[in-house]
């Protein structure tokens, strides 16, 4: 009888989805629940303009909060209780159950603790550092394919990161792949997404990747999967979100530090062009606060907007170690082109879709990569990801072999300016 009242009132009032652990006085009597994805922390990385990611004819729910509340740095609303769904939050209030989902909880701060990888050590001196993006093949069969990349890649990059079921798509698992990669003497970066594990599982998952050597990892809220509804529902609300993984793993550290001799290295997802920018560098430095060490840019197609972006990022932390890694995009395919158009949350600057309409567009591309690489390296980044769109193995071998020497002179011209 209460939840059909508080159902019936509430629904009216607030649009209310029936989580049962009621947060709506920590978000300004706005429903964060109409958030396609469920996020309890903050907008997902693939806010452009303010419109939702998923359903983008749609206002995302988190910009409109927080235009009347601004996000707590120092706090993580926890995973939701999947028993609580469809019953009386008041009733849940009165007896506690909901107290944890329900309440922020403090995060916890562990920078004192060291990262055990070498990624960590190379960005906390301040080297410039050069990371690749693999996705993982459908099945083990491609592994071949990962074997031949990293025969040629493997002495100019510090680490690769492994994609999972990169657009929702089924793959191999991260760690599977990264199997290749570690025996090139490389280090890997490990994939997690939220959308896929539940708080036990990704503790679990990520304790059997240390075992097998792996010292980094992405934690991603991720993409919506292919072929479900783009519709507010319960049953399709991810388990977790970025900030969540992070605050999971961070707590924790201690315990590996202990236990399992290794301390892992936390990296997250931001995206300078993730509108209102505000409301982006708010995200990042929650999950900072939260316990990510290093962050990976959605893909950077216009350097003015990273540098604003980048400076408000480095407002009041000007003397710490840099740790914003920038996507630079190598297109080399008008197909693949097509795809990272419609990628969620990637602006591509009109600079970008003139070069594709050149003839000799492959090269043309080559060259503003390079000059988005070293534009975003004369502005601070500690490094740049690079992200392949079809573009030749010889063309993507001569970005990584002058890479490092082009940053240099872009931070020599930055330095003397």
């Amino acid at each position: 009888m209460i939840y059909e009242i508080e159902t019936w009132v509430k629904e009216r009032l607030f649009d209310c989805q029936s989580c049962g652990q009621c947060v709506l006085s920590h978000t300004a009597l706005i429903c964060p629940m109409n958030c396609p994805k469920g996020l309890r922390n903050g907008p997902c990385g693939g806010t452009l303009d303010g419109k939702c990611e998923v359903i983008p004819e749609k206002d995302c729910v988190w910009m409109r909060i927080d235009d009347r509340k601004p996000i707590a740095p120092d706090t993580v609303h926890l995973p939701t209780d999947a028993s609580l769904y469809n019953t009386a939050s008041y009733v849940n209030l009165i007896n506690g159950k909901d107290r944890q989902t329900r309440l922020p909880q403090p995060v916890l701060d562990t920078l004192r603790i060291q990262a055990s990888s070498q990624l960590s050590q190379k960005m906390f001196r301040g080297e410039f550092v050069v990371t690749l993006e693999i996705a993982s093949p459908l099945t083990k069969r491609g592994l071949s394919r990962v074997e031949r990349i990293m025969k040629r890649v493997a002495k100019h990059v510090d680490a690769v990161n492994t994609t999972t079921n990169a657009g929702g798509v089924p793959s191999l698992h991260s760690m599977e792949t990264a199997t290749v990669v570690m025996a090139h003497d490389v280090e890997p970066v490990i994939q997690f997404c939220g959308r896929d594990h539940h708080p036990a599982e990704l503790i679990a998952e990520l304790e059997r990747a240390i075992g097998m050597g792996y010292r980094n990892f992405l934690l991603l809220t991720g993409d919506w999967l292919p072929g479900v509804d783009r519709e507010v529902d319960q049953q399709s609300w991810f388990p977790m979100d970025s900030l969540q993984m992070i605050h999971e793993v961070n707590q924790r550290l201690q315990d590996f530090e202990q236990r399992l001799g290794v301390v892992p290295y936390i990296g997250c997802a931001s995206n300078p062009f993730s509108t209102p920018m505000e409301v982006s560098l708010q995200r990042l430095h929650n999950k900072r606060y939260a316990g990510a060490r290093f962050s990976q840019t959605q893909a950077i197609t216009k350097v003015d907007t990273f540098a604003r972006w980048y400076a408000g990022l480095r407002k009041g932390r000007e003397q710490e170690a840099r740790l914003t890694i920038p996507s630079v995009p190598l297109v080399g395919s008008h197909r693949a082109f097509e795809v990272m158009c419609r990628l969620p949350g990637v602006y591509v600057d009109p600079t970008l879709h003139a070069i594709m309409e050149k003839e000799d567009f492959q090269r043309a591309a080559l060259e503003w990569a390079f000059d988005i690489a070293e534009g975003v390296t004369e502005h601070g980044a500690a490094g740049v990801h690079v992200m392949n769109f079809g573009m030749p193995a010889e063309l993507i071998d001569e970005f990584l072999a002058q890479i490092r020497d082009r940053a240099s002179e872009a931070l020599t011209r930055s330095s003397s300016s």
